[in-house]
């Protein structure tokens, strides 16, 4: 999906397309299509796979109502999908999707965990309780219907054997005599009893005497009317079984690994489980034993490893295709690559040719995984990257999707313990270990700190770094509350051309401009706004003193996210921008100058006097109340406006002219700035022309105007300072048209 976006030709009249990527690497449930074939429901729809013909058609949102998807149940001609927060989804036979809510009798907020068929009808456990019904209308099933008999309100499972249908509920386990009527409490068994302590979420049938119960409290056996535990983790609240098999060598559970019980004794299953993989499901499908490769711990039920199966006696993995974790940050772009910050899998990396990747503990020589937040491109090769409490990394991939040639090097204020030996960390003078954000300037690295919070008393503040790592050659910069910062704790830095940074500090501290003399490595001629140590704050106009991000104008006008809706900075105050409320997490400027920005509840576009409100009433977007580090970024080659989320990366494309004219002509290229001049070749009107820069990670860098195309003559600077050796993206507006192309300088 990322891949259309990055090469999508832009044309007609303006409007704007929405897409979505999301990771469908953790699974919830595995189930038999039938055909030879498996069906997964993962965190990120619904994927299909046949050992003969690899990845088949997969469902993700929006081909599907929601985002993930918890259980599935194949019902003749039609998939009825439980999803983890948009309710009950049918797939019918005419491909169309039909969805059961509250409204249609699925009691609770659209959580579903299990769907089962049985006695005629399609039942349903949700965060509600207990519904059963059919493809038109569903019945909620409670404690009045039951004559008291049932009175749970949250039914995790369901399954059965025989006339009789087991239920995992808030309340314990429930069984159902299905040759009974639900309206007779006689039908009905509650074993709350000795249930309610064990921590049962799932129930698992190896035959009619044979029934377990697995979960937040390890495994459980029904013995009789009575429940004795097998396994037990009602001490450990990082430990939980989600899965159970009943194998020729006995039972086996998914957990941390898949263990094997063996005469009392638990014992690890096959050899060669990966490490750092928590089994999130268990199947046995076509005389192949399945799990789910989770990640890390339990409670990381959204990013996994995709498949794994036993192969005699052998573990294996199979790889799901796509992002590595849904919650992702902050995006930079080198050439045809794009690289994504995430909070559990490291660095996601995008290769057109080859998908997606991610350079963390397990897969590189990286400190770790958890809390990557950032990814920055600067005047050096490789790319940048930060984990959080763990350094600054610098990654240089050769380009190519294949590790084994990388060169990656991990830059600390004070060494990190506990690291295996080919982690190659350099001590340097970072503030400290938090790396919040990245941004490039002047070809030179930015590095916003912060004090952790367990520490209030740790230098903290702005880090500058040129230099090519892989030569040694590095400079380093730390501004602080002694060179001028007014606060310490940095959220969020934004470069204007090379001479100028936004500042946005935590909590509600406010902002401040930093102007220097155009690189960034030199304090000689730091100018702070307001003043010393000062910030900008609601008495210099601001919305709010909670400032979350930046963005810049094409008539050079900065605008401030806050927590209260958007103010622009005129030069010497801060007015309010009319139409946007609550607090704005990220924000960009298109192509097409219309300003997108992100709050809690909506995604907003601002063109002109316009303000247009996007939820899921009028476009695919889903709110999520986040607000730590979101970011947004443009495409400007192609208009794309990303902005990251906990469920993944959503994308806007504005459609407007913006295609390349083929008589359309920079010359010299490279152009080398100390020898000649940059001219432009083209044929037609001789109207006015307007030549708009951007970096390659979408930052608008200034615009170089003419009378028309023979006039227009270019410098090599941009507001006065010199633009930097690299590629640009510049985008060339004649008579309403827009056309882009890509120079490049070379001093």
């Amino acid at each position: 999906m990322l891949a259309s976006c990055l090469t999508l030709a832009i044309l007609g009249s303006i409007s704007f397309n929405w897409s979505f990527e999301t990771s469908q690497s953790y699974i919830f449930s595995i189930v038999d299509g039938e055909d030879g074939s498996i069906w997964c429901a993962t965190a990120g729809g619904i994927i299909h796979y046949d050992p003969l013909n690899g990845w088949l058609d997969s469902y993700s949102y929006p081909e599907m109502p929601w985002i993930g998807a918890i259980d599935l149940l194949f019902d003749n001609s039609l998939m009825w999908v439980a999803t983890g927060g948009g309710g009950l989804a049918l797939l019918q036979e005419d491909s169309t999707w039909k969805v059961f809510s509250s409204y249609e009798g699925i009691p609770g907020s659209g959580h579903v965990y299990s769907v089962y068929d049985a006695g005629g009808y399609i039942w349903v456990g949700s965060d509600g309780g207990l519904s059963r019904g059919n493809t038109d209308t569903f019945l909620p099933i409670d404690a009045d219907l039951t004559g008291g008999a049932f009175t749970a309100t949250k039914v995790t499972d369901i399954t059965g054997i025989g006339n009789t249908m087991y239920l995992a509920t808030d309340r314990g386990v429930y069984s159902l005599d299905l040759g009974g009527s639900i309206f007779n409490p006689g039908s009905w068994t509650s074993y709350e009893d000795s249930t309610l302590i064990l921590g049962i979420d799932d129930i698992y049938i190896a035959s009619a005497d044979s029934v377990f119960g697995y979960g937040s409290g390890g495994v459980s056996q029904m013995i009789g009317d009575s429940w004795i535990r097998l396994l037990d983790y009602s001490a450990s609240s990082d430990s939980v079984v989600t899965g159970l098999l009943v194998t020729e060598d006995g039972l086996i559970a998914a957990c941390r690994k898949v263990l094997l019980y063996n005469g009392g004794i638990w014992e690890h299953y096959g050899s060669g489980y990966p490490d750092g993989r928590y089994a999130s499901c268990l199947s046995e499908v076509f005389g192949k034993i399945w799990c789910g490769y989770g990640l890390l711990a339990a409670n990381c039920c959204d990013t996994g490893n995709g498949l794994g199966y036993l192969e005699n006696g052998i573990w294996e993995s199979l790889r799901v295709p796509g992002m590595g974790g849904p919650s992702c940050y902050q995006m930079a772009r080198d050439e045809d690559r794009v690289y994504l910050g995430s909070h559990r899998v490291g660095l996601m990396a995008f290769y057109p040719d080859s998908g997606w990747a991610a350079f963390n503990n397990l897969t590189a020589d990286m400190p770790r995984a958890l809390r990557t937040y950032s990814a920055a491109k600067s005047g050096c090769s490789g790319i940048w990257t930060g984990t959080y409490h763990f350094g600054l990394t610098w990654i240089d991939d050769r380009e190519t999707y294949s590790m084994d040639d990388d060169t990656i090097i991990t830059y600390v204020s004070d060494s990190l313990s506990g690291l295996p030996p080919d982690v190659v960390q350099i001590v340097a003078p970072l503030l400290n270990n938090q790396v919040v954000m990245l941004a490039s300037q002047s070809g030179a690295l930015l590095v916003a700190q912060e004090a952790y919070w367990q520490t209030p008393d740790e230098p903290s503040g702005i880090v500058a770094v040129s230099g090519e790592p892989e030569d040694g050659n590095l400079q380093w910069t730390t501004r602080s509350e002694t060179d001028g910062l007014a606060n310490k704790n940095i959220q969020m830095m934004f470069p204007c051309g090379d001479d100028s940074l936004w500042i946005a500090f935590a909590s509600e501290n406010g902002c401040q401009l930093l102007v220097h003399g155009g690189d960034p490595i030199d304090k000689s001629s730091d100018t702070w706004y307001p003043g010393y140590g000062q910030a900008y704050t609601t008495s210099s106009g601001l919305a709010s003193n909670k400032v979350f991000c930046f963005a810049r104008e094409a008539d050079g006008d900065i605008l401030v996210g806050t927590g209260n809706g958007i103010s622009r900075w005129t030069g010497s105050l801060f007015v309010d921008v009319a139409g946007v409320s609550g607090s704005v997490k990220a924000m960009q400027v298109d192509n097409n100058e219309v300003i997108w920005c992100m709050t809690e509840a909506a995604v907003y576009s601002i063109d002109g006097g316009d303000v247009t409100k996007f939820t899921r009433s009028n476009s695919i977007y889903i709110s999520t109340n986040r607000m730590e580090n979101e970011f947004s970024s443009l495409n400007p080659e192609d208009g794309t406006v990303n902005f990251s989320s906990i469920v993944g990366l959503w994308s806007i494309i504005s459609q407007q002219s913006h295609d390349e004219s083929p008589d359309l002509l920079f010359y010299p290229q490279p152009f080398l700035p100390l020898e000649e001049e940059l001219h432009i070749a083209w044929s037609g009107s001789f109207d006015q022309i307007e030549v708009k820069f951007f970096s390659l990670t979408g930052e608008y860098l200034g615009c170089v105007p003419a009378d028309s195309w023979e006039d227009w003559i270019w410098d090599g600077t941009m507001n006065g300072a010199v633009l930097a050796s690299g590629v640009y993206f510049v985008l060339v507006e004649r008579d309403g048209d827009v056309f882009r192309c890509k120079i490049a300088v070379v001093r």
